[in-house]
């Protein structure tokens, strides 16, 4: 692949890309992608660009800037993409990138609800906070975890835009939690009412729970379908 195939939807992921980041997101990240190629920007610099737009995210949020924490959000989400489609175009792919590249991800939407956690308590000191964050990142590590062990067990991505199109727009990737999680922040810095917050957590979390069921019949009958 060359840089002038560096155009939507070239560098997307069909199959394992949520229905967000393929009609939205990858339609903007190739652009970054384009002009971070010519200036020399590798993937792994990528990657750590996107690490520091998490960071700063999570403390624009927790020191009460939301609104600036949600552009961050979604920069970090932006730029998710930048980091692989750089590796794909350059043929600079590495497994030491790929773990550095999920870590990122992961570590990210902890930051996210963490800052958010902490600041909400701030204005409602409710224990039952901490009850739905566990839940939620507990939720989200056994639907993330379950798509890096289909990749490494199947060698293939987990297609989850093919059979589990309905999760896709509610909760399936970060791409789609983030976008939700931006709306609720945004809802709640012009509002200053935490109750979109807390359903928002406590509706994404009953979701990834039955994403999580469902992703494992489904994985069990590709696999009998396949073997």
């Amino acid at each position: 692949m060359q840089l002038k195939d560096a155009k939507y939807p070239n560098l997307a992921k069909r199959e394992s890309d949520g229905i967000y980041c393929y009609l939205v997101q990858r339609r903007l990240s190739y652009h970054i992608t384009r002009y971070c190629i010519q200036s020399g920007i590798t993937a792994n610099m990528a990657t750590l660009i996107d690490f520091l737009h998490a960071c700063a995210g999570a403390l624009f949020i927790y020191f009460g800037f939301p609104i600036i924490g949600v552009i961050f959000i979604q920069l970090f989400s932006l730029w998710s993409c930048v980091d692989g489609e750089i590796a794909r175009l350059t043929k600079k792919s590495s497994k030491l990138g790929d773990f550095f590249d999920t870590m990122v991800d992961r570590s990210a939407e902890f930051l996210f609800m963490s800052a958010l956690l902490l600041s909400v308590q701030k204005v409602d000191p409710d224990l039952r906070w901490g009850n739905w964050f566990f839940a939620y990142m507990g939720a989200v590590l056994l639907i993330t975890n379950s798509s890096e062990k289909y990749r490494s067990a199947f060698q293939q991505n987990y297609p989850k835009k093919l059979v589990e199109s309905v999760f896709c727009w509610i909760c399936a990737g970060s791409d789609i939690r983030f976008l939700y999680l931006s709306i609720a922040i945004a809802v709640y810095a012009f509002s200053g009412s935490v109750g979109i917050i807390k359903w928002l957590i406590i509706s994404l979390t009953c979701a990834l729970y039955l994403n999580f069921i469902f992703r494992l019949w489904r994985i069990f009958t590709l696999s009998t379908k396949n073997s």
